[in-house]
């Protein structure tokens, strides 16, 4: 267990620092911001000056590090949060545009997921007891649609055509201030469409995942003797069957997660949700290059993290590869 957790540890050093290096140098490619902050008309004076208070004047070795040092907890003699960076359009430190942002897009990764676990693993053992050729193709169907696509229908036929007898509203998020009675109504149908519209594709994926792998176990020698000595369908799936997917289902889900939690951009932006992705959106619009390092740090970092936690789950899980 200490070789794994040693090996492990030093694979996620390795990775981070070498997507902190890449993300750095394709950020800096893209040119220069400070034509973007003040215009391509702006005299050179100004651009100096803009250039010297970021430290785009410094040879790119030294912005490297400088970019490093907003991670440092402990600067100039006193402890604090770290910034990294910088916002050009907020004027804010990135952590806590990031830091604000983040619980909405927690809040709707987390029932988006939970939602495709649940539809996604039932209706998969279903389908390996009983084949379904049409269940399949609709799977795959919303495997290769992309994620907008489906928010755009949910919204034309859940919260336009049949507005009057579902409730829902086409954007907005969950809590809003209410100026009559100066408090904050919370409306919880808002994170109805999307979720759903999140939830659909990884719930596809889990569902084609887990009737593949349900089939090749139902099929094994040993399942087929222990059902011929009575032992219920029931005991076989939740014993047998679920227990040997557990190590590729964390797996899986640790993906998808990862990547809505690093910004579900397109779907945030059509809903109107207040999270990561919006937030990353306006930073690709007005090119506001520290905010876009920061989320993509921080994108990183959460990805690696949870990663990592999926593989101490599925060494848990399976004790064949625990030796």
């Amino acid at each position: 267990m200490l070789k794994f957790s040693v090996g492990l540890f030093l694979r996620s050093v390795a990775i981070l620092f070498i997507s902190f290096t890449l993300i750095f140098l394709i950020i800096r490619g893209l040119g220069d911001p400070t034509h973007m902050l003040l215009g391509q008309r702006a005299d050179q004076t100004s651009l100096e000056m803009i250039r010297a208070q970021l430290h785009l004047d410094e040879p790119l070795w030294k912005q490297y590090l400088l970019s490093w040092a907003d991670w440092l907890p402990y600067r100039k003699g006193e402890w604090r949060t770290p910034s990294l960076g910088l916002s050009y359009q907020y004027g804010r430190s990135v952590w806590d545009l990031y830091a604000e942002r983040f619980p909405a897009t927690l809040l709707l990764g987390s029932l988006a997921m939970t939602l495709a676990g649940i539809m996604g693993v039932t209706l998969g053992l279903w389908h390996s007891l009983y084949p379904s050729v049409l269940m399949r193709s609709f799977a795959l169907f919303l495997i290769a649609l992309p994620g907008y696509v489906v928010g755009i229908f949910l919204i034309w036929l859940f919260a336009l055509k049949l507005r009057s007898w579902t409730g829902l509203s086409p954007s907005g998020y969950i809590a809003t201030y209410d100026p009559v009675c100066e408090c904050i109504i919370y409306r919880w149908k808002m994170v109805i469409l999307p979720a759903v519209a999140l939830a659909l594709r990884p719930a596809a994926y889990l569902f084609l995942l887990t009737s593949e792998q349900a089939k090749a176990i139902l099929n094994a020698d040993y399942i087929r003797t222990a059902r011929a000595k009575g032992k219920p369908l029931y005991r076989t799936l939740c014993q047998d069957v679920l227990r040997n997917l557990l190590p590729s289902l964390f797996i899986s889900i640790s993906q998808w997660l990862a990547g809505i939690l690093t910004g579900a951009i397109f779907i945030e932006e059509l809903f109107d949700w207040p999270g990561v992705g919006k937030l990353l959106f306006s930073a690709v619009m007005s090119s506001d290059f520290p905010l876009l390092v920061g989320i993509a740090q921080l994108s990183t970092l959460i990805f690696i993290i949870l990663h990592a936690f999926s593989e101490v789950l599925s060494r848990w899980s399976d004790p064949r590869l625990r030796t």
